[in-house]
């Protein structure tokens, strides 16, 4: 008799047939649940362990599907209900004992496939999102090589991990104090809580060496944002952050890497702390670290007429920084106006000027930007 009543809910479940039509390919996995369902009920008994499979390929499915882990533990109660309905419809009147024995044997056997389902939904979610990581991490790589890119094959591999490749994209870089490991993945996860709510696509997250890239949409007023990021109370004090140029597609945003990285190590030359570093501000400084030799000898050039006067460099560095003012000169330096007229004389005979005025030279600019960057030794 049982096996008839399992035949005959088999038969009448509702919506089996258009399951069988309109989802051929999970006809295979469903299929066996709910046959292992009604052959456990049927037989008085727990589900075996092959019986449980499905269910698991079942979570898989779901996973891959990208259905929420609410829905598949909901789908699975809702066939619960309808199963009890059909055997108690299916079937001869039931005392109510039986029908209690009926309704927590089912419900036993259900909450074993929702637990196995679940479980292979979660491992099959952990192990897609580890994979769509590592596709992100190699684009960065790949991005931040400096090898030649096909844009066009960069994007097809971004659209993969659901990354909007046409909009404009920038690049980040993140370095922590001493290139510390812990506190630059601390400083990475503050910036990426800041910036994923305004984001509409994924941030592609890689290396460079030591330091953190990220290749993310462009947005009005990013810099702020990662300013404001940077002040968080779990990014460490030496923390420099890069900002690279934004290009029309991701395709394009290697150089965007490249501008990153060469920013964030402008800032950290300089000496910064916490604060974002945008490639445009910085370009000169760039270019002086990019070509240490050329920067020596430019700095050699402009400076060696006033070795051995240690005050006269001090006197010119804060003359340019107070905007030629001998007043405010003298406030900086805790001196007198005459000693800095008198130091601003003895500089502008050194180097063969005709006055203090004539000190707005690129050379000099530049020799002291060299030494302000630790590439030249002041005289």
């Amino acid at each position: 008799m049982a096996q008839t009543l399992v035949g005959d809910v088999w038969e009448r479940l509702p919506g089996y047939d258009d399951a069988r039509m309109d989802l051929d390919d999970l006809v295979g996995v469903v299929t066996p649940n709910l046959r292992a369902l009604l052959v456990a009920v049927a037989g008085n008994r727990g589900l075996r362990p092959d019986e449980v499979t499905p269910a698991a390929q079942l979570g898989e499915r779901r996973a891959v599907q990208g259905v929420p882990i609410e829905g598949v533990v909901a789908s699975w109660h809702s066939a619960e209900r309808r199963l009890l309905d059909q055997l108690v419809a299916a079937g001869p009147p039931m005392a109510p004992e039986e029908y209690t024995r009926l309704a927590r044997l089912l419900a036993g056997a259900v909450d074993v496939m929702v637990a196995v389902s679940t479980e292979a939904y979660r491992r099959t979610r952990t192990e897609a999102a580890a994979h769509l990581d590592q596709i992100a991490t190699d684009l960065v790589s790949r991005l931040a090589g400096g090898e030649p890119l096909d844009p066009a094959h960069v994007e097809e591999r971004a659209r993969l991990i659901g990354v909007a490749a046409q909009v404009p994209h920038r690049a980040v870089a993140v370095g922590g104090p001493g290139d510390d490991p812990l506190q630059v993945a601390r400083a990475q996860r503050e910036i990426v809580d800041a910036l994923r709510p305004r984001l509409r696509s994924r941030i592609l997250v890689g290396a460079k060496d030591a330091t953190i890239l990220l290749v993310l949409p462009d947005l009005p007023g990013l810099g702020d944002m990662l300013s404001r990021a940077a002040r968080r109370p779990g990014v460490a004090s030496g923390t420099v952050i890069g900002l690279g140029e934004p290009r029309d597609r991701l395709g394009e945003s290697a150089a965007s890497c490249r501008e990153a990285v060469a920013a964030l190590e402008a800032g950290r030359r300089a000496g910064l702390d916490r604060v974002v570093v945008p490639f445009d501000q910085v370009i000169a400084d760039v270019m002086l670290i990019d070509n240490p030799l050329d920067a020596r000898r430019l700095a050699a050039r402009a400076l060696e007429p006033l070795a051995g006067h240690g005050q006269l460099v001090d006197t010119v560095r804060a003359y340019l920084a107070t905007g030629l003012s001998v007043r405010r000169t003298a406030e900086r330096l805790a001196v007198h106006e005459n000693t800095v007229s008198y130091r601003l004389r003895r500089v502008a005979s050194l180097l063969a000027l005709d006055g203090p005025e004539q000190l707005i030279r690129s050379d000099l600019l530049l020799a002291l930007r060299a030494v302000d960057l630790g590439l030249y030794a002041a005289p």
